[in-house]
């Protein structure tokens, strides 16, 4: 059946050739579908254990909310450690100073406890940062489609979360190789989503310059906005003639 379906579609396009000039309106995708604007699935390069887990699966987040908190405990201590020696070095640099101005230290002392100093300083600032992301946070707005982590695990280089942007769609469509320069970018086309019953207009973004050899297709993709989540990523989708 897929085979006689295939074989017909070049007829179809001849006709709608015959019939008039083929644009958006009078071209078929063989396949249409809705997907994510965006769809990321967020790591990091750090290596710990997962303390807090605050969203969940379908939870709407922010752009920056956290995502994933990781143990920050031995981070905090070094900190701390290094907070000490800084006040150390501070204080010792104010009486050296006074005693350089009686000539009882010299001057390249005062200038090591300031190096001594600016390197401590750079610690605590290296540490700051460590300590900030251990908190994984979403680098865009939009849902968690999964969470692939638990408190207490140890993680790597695997991915922890995935999270969606649905508040535009892409439709992807696949087009035979005749249909080639019947869209151009910035077409609008009509789209019926049969899924929710609804009628939505979208814009050509992305047009493949090239024909795929092995299927003689090529892809064709725009953008609808969903700012009001009518539309569920992944539905089918049809273009209106």
């Amino acid at each position: 059946m897929t085979y006689s379906i295939l074989r017909a579609v070049p007829s179809l396009l001849l006709f709608a050739f015959l019939a008039g000039p083929l644009t958006a309106q009078t071209v078929q995708p063989l396949t249409c579908l809705l997907a994510p604007l965006r769809a990321s699935e967020i790591g990091t390069d750090l290596r710990g254990i997962v303390v807090d887990t605050p969203v969940s699966r379908t939870q709407f987040v922010k752009k920056d909310d956290v995502l994933i908190r990781l143990d920050t405990q031995m981070a905090a201590a070094e900190q701390a450690v290094t907070e000490i020696t800084a006040a150390a070095l501070e204080e010792q640099i104010q009486r050296s100073e006074r005693l350089a101005s009686s000539n009882l230290i010299p001057r390249d002392e005062i200038e090591q406890l300031r190096t001594d100093l600016a390197v401590a300083e750079a610690d605590l600032a290296r540490g700051a940062l460590a300590i900030e992301r251990a908190q994984i946070r979403a680098p865009f707005a939009g849902y968690i489609a999964a969470v692939m982590v638990e408190e207490g695990e140890l993680i790597g280089a695997e991915p922890l979360v995935q999270l969606i942007d649905v508040s535009t769609l892409r439709a992807e469509m696949a087009y035979v190789d005749t249909a080639f320069g019947a869209l151009k970018l910035g077409d609008e086309v009509r789209f019926s989503v049969d899924l929710v019953g609804a009628e939505v207009t979208g814009h050509v973004t992305s047009i493949d310059p090239f024909i795929d050899a092995s299927s003689n297709t090529f892809s064709v993709v725009a953008e609808i906005e969903n700012s009001d989540l009518a539309l569920p990523a992944g539905a089918g989708c049809r273009v209106i003639p």
